[in-house]
């Protein structure tokens, strides 16, 4: 491995409720960093080592063949489960948490997918939270991947310009959910071969289907983003109230005290906000993590709801002033039918003149703004 090993050991008393028995953990900074599975073949960019990665055929043959090693010793030995710190996770009380705050709206072509998402969730990843945390954490940043990657496409393409900054809100979005997942990793939840071979998987396939949904209607993506992210804001709010002891018991991982340490003081961080930034931001304890993790979802979800609002826009100044939004963007379909007239217009043959090709293309603009409201009135969702 090329992580450094750190020597600080933590003797940590856990208490279970109002149980009077203590159970102690000697847990070292070095155990709780270099349990990651992945971090250990990948390492982070906390690593000493920079620059540019080998060849892709290269990583792949040495992950592949570090999780063959893996998945033998698995069978050998048994594989240390995260159950030994016996954090809690009731799945009944986040749906409880759900339906007694407001309801995030949305049309049912969202919500059938986002339903049948949770409760793969909860039968999945029942009684192993911190398993969970770590696959929604990879899932998580791929909807900024993708949005950044389409607005990067538009406007290579010339279609559309007016949401270049929303690239450094979604990036700032994706660093942050970034430290979320090393927090994860740094506590074992990508122990287990199934959930790391799951999560991956389901990343590539989540950013596609984001990609498709965003070309035809960034609105809709923009909605099913707020929804996930305000399941994650339940979620956590749940574990954190159901394993406040242990939490405050245990130390928080390096990774997390030098990002959140140095967050409110970094304008990356700030600018993913529509409130104002957190103030006196602490991480001491594994509790002070997930209440940061808890607090940054709910802004992530607070900008994805700004950005299915079609009137606002992009003001990333180190802390948000404005409303967010990328929904006006146009669609893929719109896009392609402007397109092919214009290429008809200049390239279509004998005009009757260069005014009358203008009143023609103006016209059948706006027939086809026409055609095109006229169909999104009749979708269940918004483009």
């Amino acid at each position: 491995s090329q992580l450094a090993p750190i020597k600080k050991t933590f003797h940590v008393i856990v208490r279970e409720g109002t149980s009077t028995e203590r159970e102690s953990y000697l847990l070292s900074e070095e155990l709780v960093n270099r349990r990651s599975v992945i971090s250990q073949r990948a390492g982070t960019y906390k690593d000493d080592l920079s620059g540019a990665p080998p060849n892709a055929v290269l990583l792949f043959a040495r992950a592949f063949s570090d999780e063959y090693e893996r998945r033998k010793a698995a069978s050998a030995q048994q594989v240390e489960k995260e159950s030994s710190l016996q954090f809690e996770l009731n799945n009944a009380n986040i749906w409880k948490r759900e339906r007694s705050r407001a309801q995030v709206e949305a049309p049912w072509i969202v919500k059938m997918p986002y339903y049948i998402l949770c409760f793969a969730l909860d039968v999945g990843f029942d009684k192993r939270p911190i398993a969970r945390f770590f696959f929604l954490e990879v899932v998580a940043r791929c909807p900024y991947f993708a949005y950044i990657s389409l607005i990067h496409l538009y406007e290579s393409l010339g279609l559309w310009r007016r949401s270049s900054e929303a690239k450094r809100v979604h990036f700032a979005q994706e660093w942050n959910e970034y430290h979320h997942l090393l927090l994860m990793e740094s506590l074992g939840g990508d122990t287990e071969w199934r959930d790391r071979f799951l999560a991956v998987h389901a990343a590539i396939i989540y950013y596609w289907v984001l990609v498709l949904l965003w070309f035809f209607s960034p609105n809709t993506a923009y909605k099913f983003s707020e929804l996930i992210e305000a399941h994650a804001v339940d979620t956590y709010s749940e574990f954190l109230d159901a394993n406040a002891n242990i939490l405050k018991s245990l130390p928080a991982p390096r990774v997390a005290k030098e990002y959140w340490g140095n967050a409110a003081n970094s304008t990356l961080f700030a600018e993913f906000h529509l409130n104002p930034v957190r103030k006196n931001i602490t991480c001491e304890t594994l509790y002070d993590c997930f209440q940061n993790v808890r607090d940054d979802e709910k802004e992530h979800t607070c900008v994805a709801a700004a950005c299915a609002t079609p009137s606002a826009r992009v003001v990333p100044t180190g802390g948000l002033n404005s409303t967010l939004s990328l929904s006006s963007s146009i669609g893929i379909g719109l896009a392609v039918t402007v397109a092919a007239l214009s290429f008809a217009k200049y390239f279509g043959g004998d005009t009757s003149g260069a005014a009358a090709g203008d009143t023609a293309f103006a016209d059948s603009l706006e027939a086809l703004d026409s055609v095109v409201n006229l169909i999104l009135r009749t979708l269940p969702f918004t483009l």
